[in-house]
């Protein structure tokens, strides 16, 4: 069995970072735990157990072909409580293959306290060679650090249909559990797989129980090995018709229950989606990476684009820097821009594996020196800061660590005078392409040229008007991904979204730049040379400014606040202007602006959304790392689908945390 645990529900705030699963290793090389006293699974056999409890007692295949056969077909969810060894995931996994639906997709959510690390995983899973296939996609994917929500988009190989999402939620199992910000989101079938309730009672808790409950949908199944009596009793208080099937192996007994259902209700009847059609206002990263995620969930998408060609804002220039935002309390926004920054990379991977890297992307690491924080006063306090040995200590150090000047050599390939922070994993893609990737799904369809002056809801219907108030489309769903153009609507337009012009500058790589092995960033970065052999500088950072034309000021400000960079690897100036500028869109409070946008008629703190009506913007200079997981996020909520973000992360960065300050300052003034 496996081993999360539940306890009381905490505080709404994220979890700490998390402590690995410890191991003894059985002399036929099954997993064991001291601290649980428990098998990971059966010695009688792993896979058949499984096959035996969960995937026939759920009735898994038969279910997923019904409801394959509708037309809108949706998402079938199955929940699990213990990840341990991903056994039980990954034959899950195989059978779904296997059944190879058409239309139906599955998502599959495990919970997890003390996550295996890689190494202790690999080597669990190479008791099943049968499973290698999966497993490697798994183990390329397995985050052991971090708790939270995690995010993964599972393939076999590099195929690009029949997708799995597999979302690991480390830390404590019913607060996570009860964090999920799709308030409509459901579970079709549950695997209870934790230690047994002797060995760790807390998970087979009646609170737990009631979770569970709250989170099932009439006709959600649920299985164990474990028929503990107090576990009976209470599923079938909490409505579910309970019975006690053969067990495995040497257990006389499993548990199987079902949650009441009326007797003229249909089968599975939330597996299908009413989302027929969607359209999505702007061609860049964040409007891009929107209408892929509904795409791949199978619903037909038109994006709008004001210019003559896709990515011609700010998602247009050559080089983009994929980093996360650094911050030196462990707080909500720590997690939200790790968790982002997280899933930006697995999904990039992703991105480059199904399209022979045409996004260019990178994966050379970032190393920011302690000179990017000190062109103010302000930021030179900040820099003394980071500098303290545990200004970060909060962030696993795989993902960021402290670097000498004198290690830039061995690090970065040239000599640098500074201390600094190193992001290893972080790197460099090609924003353009990336967006052109994106946008290449046969459920997508761009409209260029095609300015929106309004948006207007007819009848539950959104609908883009032009400049004579003319509709141009209808759609379930609406998502306004137009940067700081989304106060033009206004629906959007009090939040305060500000435009800022930055210009890169372009310089031609030099014999020594190629010594340079990753992204460095003083007050501006420099990153390695791309396939057109050159070096973008960037960004200049100028407010309520969208004009696009290149200024020789700024170019001279890129080149001075780069010189110490350029000068190891003899970067000189380019000979004239050389470079782009465009307009990006920062958010009042330096988070992006994402999810479903509130009715501004409505008075009241909370007033009601407006049903199908989504926002995407404000993601300012790290768009790269915040926009596929907010693309996600608003994919989820438009279907009611669980969401990659907890509540605490959503309301961080939803339209609602605006309205509300404003309306209690209204309140404070009264």
């Amino acid at each position: 069995m496996t081993k999360p645990a539940a306890s009381k529900p905490s505080a709404n705030r994220p979890p700490s970072n998390i402590e690995n699963a410890h191991i003894s290793w059985q002399e036929d090389g099954a997993p064991y735990s001291p601290d649980y006293d428990d098998v990971y699974f059966s010695r009688q056999g792993g896979m058949a157990e499984t096959d035996h409890v969960f995937l026939t007692a759920n009735n898994l295949q038969a279910r997923w072909r019904t409801a394959d056969q509708h037309p809108d077909a949706g998402v079938f969810t199955i929940a699990e409580l213990g990840f341990g060894t991903g056994l039980n995931f990954l034959s899950c996994w195989r059978l779904w293959q296997q059944t190879a639906c058409k239309r139906l997709r599955l998502h599959f959510i495990s919970c997890e306290k003390h996550p295996l690390s890689v190494d202790a995983l690999h080597q669990a899973l190479s008791q099943w060679p049968e499973l290698s296939d999966l497993s490697v996609q798994l183990l390329s994917h397995y985050p052991d650090h971090s708790g939270g929500y995690h995010r993964l988009l599972l393939r076999a190989g590099n195929n690009q249909s029949n997708r799995v999402v597999l979302d690991l939620y480390y830390g404590d199992a019913l607060t996570l559990l009860q964090q999920q910000s799709s308030a409509q989101a459901r579970v079709d079938a549950w695997f209870l797989d934790g230690f047994s309730p002797a060995h760790n009672p807390d998970l087979w808790s009646d609170a737990m129980l009631a979770g569970i409950a709250a989170l099932s949908r009439p006709g959600t199944t649920l299985s164990s090995y474990s028929v503990t009596g107090r576990v009976v009793r209470a599923l079938r208080v909490l409505d579910f018709d309970v019975e006690k099937r053969p067990g495995f192996g040497a257990k006389r007994q499993m548990l199987f229950a079902r949650k009441a259902q009326a007797p003229d209700s249909p089968p599975e009847p939330s597996l299908t989606n009413n989302v027929q059609h969607a359209v999505v206002i702007g061609a860049g990263l964040a409007g891009a990476t929107v209408a892929r995620a509904l795409a791949d969930r199978g619903i037909r998408v038109t994006v709008l684009e004001q210019l003559p060609a896709i990515a011609r804002g700010a998602s247009g220039n050559a080089q983009a820097i994929v980093q996360m935002r650094l911050n030196r309390q462990a707080d909500t926004h720590w997690q939200f821009h790790l968790h982002s920054y997280l899933f930006a990379l697995r999904y990039y991977r992703d991105l480059a594996a199904i399209s022979d890297n045409a996004i260019a992307w990178h994966s050379c690491g970032v190393l920011t020196l302690d000179s990017a924080y000190t062109n103010t006063r302000h930021q030179a306090g900040n820099a003394a800061r980071r500098r303290e040995p545990d200004a970060y200590a909060h962030y696993p150090t795989r993902l960021l660590r402290r670097v000498s000047a004198g290690e830039s050599r061995e690090i970065c390939g040239i000599d640098l005078t500074e201390d600094g922070y190193l992001q290893p994993q972080g790197g460099w893609l090609n924003p353009a392409a990336t967006c052109r990737v994106c946008l290449e799904h046969p459920l997508i369809t761009v409209r260029r040229n095609v300015r929106v002056a309004a948006i207007s809801n007819n009848a539950g219907r959104w609908q883009c008007l032009d400049d004579h108030q003319q509709p141009m489309s209808d759609s379930d769903v609406l998502v306004v991904a137009n940067s700081y153009l989304a106060r033009e609507f206004q629906q959007s337009a009090t939040y305060p979204v500000t435009a800022l012009r930055g210009q890169i500058t372009e310089v031609a790589a030099s014999d020594a730049s190629a010594a340079l092995k990753m992204v460095v960033c003083t007050e501006r970065y420099l990153a390695p040379a791309n396939s057109d052999g050159l070096h973008c500088i960037g960004a200049s950072y100028v407010k309520n400014s969208t004009a696009t034309d290149l200024s020789e000021n700024e170019q001279a400000e890129n080149l001075e606040k780069s010189a110490l960079i350029r000068q190891p690897v003899n970067l000189g100036a380019p000979a004239g202007l050389s470079g782009r500028a465009s307009v990006r869109g920062g958010s009042g409070d330096y988070m992006p602006i994402a999810g479903v946008v509130p009715d501004p008629d409505l008075d009241g703190t909370d007033p009601a959304p407006l049903p199908g009506l989504f926002i995407s913007t404000g993601h300012g200079s790290h768009g790269t790392a915040s926009c596929p997981i907010l693309a996600e996020h608003i994919a989820c909520l438009a279907l009611a689908e669980a969401s990659p973000l907890p509540v605490a992360l959503a309301e961080c960065i939803a339209p609602m945390r605006f309205i509300r300050r404003q309306r209690r300052r209204q309140l404070k003034s009264n």
